[in-house]
């Protein structure tokens, strides 16, 4: 019956408003096909070839030591161990999926590798979120080490009373390593990298729908009477709990502070947590164990991050966005700068309405969402 209920709400929902849907999965199908896949889809190819081909045995002869003493996990778990840290938040889940299906690790194993191994990517990191966001890659590097450190730290605590395994031996991988080790990486990797564009396009659409009804901003007004944080910033934090990247562009919006986002980045929001528990056929953790993992991963980013802030401070960054290369010195004066200056006023008269009609090159301004009083733009994502 509640399953008929939700499915009747929402199908009454899409034909409400169909434009806000359409709009943001259209959003975010362009971020799918600029930023997501092709910071995603190499790392998840290269986590697959490691596991498939016998490029795990040199692997984890240096790095082998740290799975074992530091994780207490077998040597062939170093290389997804490693791509989970790096490569972004389903390539750590897709090693460690590989491994459970080859009979490499056990279940528990498997259970331990997913309280640690989903983490964000170094390049959405430091490059969309330092450079495109922040404007300093220092701030985004800090970002990544917070999350990074916190997750090591998730992984040591999750294995302090395990037993040590024993080392792997010599020429496993290898024995069991078959020809067409890299068409069946890409191949699995193309499965992955469309089922989470296909998480991320419906819950981008589930946001659009929950912003229209109001019940978003109706939250956020419950919310908002416990006095923790400002309306904004549980504005903020409710687009992180439900997907990462409308978390990111929901509080660069808003102004909000970077803490924020080691905590956003680390908890990887409901969507990503679908995605990591779709990569198994049977998931290894329950759904209720895996959040709680996330939460605390969350609150040690943001205390390693605020820590971090206290032994080496930095400037305040801000969350508005950058916009590189607009400023050019030369042309701040002289002759350049003033036809510069008649250029952009001829352009401001061609764009300002007349009084019998409106101007096409105009945009819309951006749609105003009121939350306890306090305005904020609504990002189509």
């Amino acid at each position: 019956m509640l399953a008929a209920l939700v499915l009747l709400l929402l199908t009454f929902a899409l034909l409400l408003w169909p434009v806000a849907v359409t709009g943001g999965i259209a959003s975010s199908l362009s971020y799918c096909l600029s930023a997501l896949v092709p910071s995603l889809f190499p790392f998840m190819v290269l986590c697959g070839f490691a596991v498939e081909s016998s490029a795990a045995l040199w692997l984890s002869r240096p790095l082998g030591f740290c799975a074992r003493y530091l994780f207490r996990l077998p040597d062939c778990c170093a290389a997804p161990v490693l791509m989970g840290l790096i490569g972004g938040y389903p390539a750590g889940a897709r090693g460690t999926s590989l491994l459970l299906e080859k009979g490499r690790i056990t279940e528990k194993e498997a259970r331990r590798m997913l309280m640690f191994c989903v983490n964000p990517g170094l390049a959405f990191t430091v490059t969309y979120l330092g450079i495109g966001v922040f404007g300093s890659p220092a701030l985004g590097l800090r970002l990544f080490l917070s999350v990074t450190l916190s997750a090591v730290v998730l992984g040591v605590l999750s294995g302090l009373f395990s037993p040590l395994p024993s080392p792997d031996k010599p020429g496993a991988e290898r024995m069991e390593s078959r020809p067409g080790a890299l068409t069946r990486s890409v191949e699995g990797a193309a499965r992955s990298v469309l089922l989470m564009c296909a998480f991320l396009l419906l819950f981008s659409g589930l946001s659009a729908l929950l912003h229209e009804a109001g019940i978003f901003q109706g939250a956020v007004r419950l919310l908002s009477r416990l006095g923790v944080f400002t309306p904004n910033q549980w504005a903020a934090m409710l687009s992180f709990l439900l997907e990462v990247t409308g978390g990111t562009g929901d509080a660069r919006a808003l102004g909000i502070g970077p803490g924020f986002f080691a905590f956003g980045l680390a908890f990887g929001g409901v969507c990503v947590h679908l995605q990591v528990l779709a990569m198994f056929r049977k998931p290894p953790i329950r759904p209720p164990l895996f959040l709680l993992c996330r939460l605390a991963h969350g609150l040690l980013s943001a205390g390693a991050f605020a820590l971090m802030g206290v032994i080496s401070p930095m400037e305040n960054a801000s969350t508005a966005p950058v916009m590189a290369g607009i400023y050019r010195p030369e042309l701040s004066g002289g002759w350049r700068g003033g036809a510069s200056l008649a250029l952009m006023c001829a352009a401001f008269l061609l764009m300002v309405p007349g009084e019998t009609g409106k101007s096409s090159l105009r945009a819309p301004g951006p749609k105003l969402i009121s939350v306890a009083g306090v305005k904020f733009p609504l990002q189509n994502r």
